[in-house]
């Protein structure tokens, strides 16, 4: 690495630090004012204010992270061409995107970077924020882990609700397991209680209803061992996490369990594209940066900031705007979710084929 590698490469993430810092306190302070009421009404303690921002500054990072990293690149390579840096370098021989090749390298790493802390800190931090505002906050129930009226959807298809669940022992109460057949109930099986020996279910007070086309079969047995019921305990105290909040491997699973209970996985499909899709703007920006701020006009901390507002709405509108169409239908999921992406590619291309080089 040259000493003008190692140069552009320090600059570009100090830049990126203080954005990224900068984005993190206005945010919080913003989000603080507007809470400060709920705060003080709920009588919450200065640890659950803490843990709170602690966990929302996950979403923050993942959402500021492009506007972030374009602001850099702006700032980085227009200190460059302001003072004549870039210039110099181009009349020795070097292209533009020589100059800024450790750029390009960090805007990939970057990529990975985001999508790793999607997958695996995003979706985690936003449950743990919602648990602090909702539960312990504001006191009220447990909607991430249950251990009431619990109703879901098993990996078997069948409907499954609790009245009770203690997760402790893995005791069920109340417990009713619906057998669907397309829109059909074809079997609805109600126990009083219902235990967990390892491997199955062992049910107690059961009232066993069978439909048939024209008739109703109705047994009542005081213990039944349900043998084919695919789900254990954990499953009744997993995460219930909103469609928003999944992971890349949650959503397929989620699309599987769609397709086979004969739902339409669409929406799922288009959020799984779309999640894949949207780190990748971290290496767009930083093209589009090295174009913008090469120009031979001074980009000064306003110009910088306008360019930086101007091309993160202009993208966050367009990548929305698809990822709506896609959940309606009116487009597909691929293109739904990377129109986006290619479209500011295509910008890119046509403004670096009038940049200086």
């Amino acid at each position: 690495m040259t000493i003008i590698h190692r140069y552009l490469l320090s600059s570009f993430l100090r830049n990126l630090l203080y954005t990224l810092l900068g984005a993190l306190l206005l945010f919080t302070i913003m989000d603080l004012l507007d809470h400060m009421g709920s705060f003080v009404d709920n009588s919450a303690t200065a640890s659950m204010v803490l843990r709170y921002y602690l966990y929302k500054g996950a979403w923050i990072v993942d959402t500021v992270m492009p506007i972030a990293v374009l602001m850099s690149v702006l700032f980085t390579i227009g200190s460059m061409a302001r003072y004549l840096e870039l210039t110099a370098l181009m009349a020795a021989g070097c292209s533009l995107m020589q100059v800024a090749r450790p750029l390009l390298i960090g805007a990939i790493l970057l990529t990975g970077f985001s999508l790793s802390w999607h997958e695996y800190v995003l979706p985690r931090a936003n449950i743990l924020e919602r648990k602090v505002w909702e539960v312990e906050i504001h006191k009220q129930a447990d909607t991430i882990n249950p251990t009431r009226d619990i109703a879901l959807r098993g990996p078997d298809g069948r409907m499954y609700y609790a009245h009770k669940f203690d997760p402790n022992t893995g005791i069920l109460q109340g417990m009713r397991i619906v057998t669907r057949q397309g829109s059909r109930v074809t079997e609805i099986i109600a126990a009083d209680r219902a235990t967990w020996t390892g491997a199955t279910w062992s049910l107690s007070g059961v009232t066993r209803r069978r439909f048939s086309e024209d008739k109703e079969t109705i047994d009542h047995l005081d213990k039944m061992i349900a043998s084919d019921l695919t789900i254990d305990p954990k499953g009744f105290y997993r995460d219930r996490i909103p469609q928003e909040d999944m992971t890349i491997r949650q959503l397929q699973d989620h699309i599987r369990l769609v397709r086979q209970t004969g739902g339409d996985p669409r929406k799922s499909i288009v959020d799984v594209q779309f999640n894949l899709a949207f780190p990748f703007v971290n290496i767009i920006v930083t093209l589009m940066g090295i174009i913008l701020a090469s120009s031979p006009r001074k980009t000064t901390v306003a110009s910088g900031f306008g360019l930086t507002l101007l091309v993160s709405f202009g993208y966050y509108m367009f990548m929305n705007f698809g990822k709506s169409l896609g959940h309606t239908g009116a487009v597909p999921p691929l293109l739904a979710a990377w129109s986006g992406n290619v479209f500011f590619l295509g910008l890119f291309l046509v403004l670096f084929g009038r940049a200086r080089r």
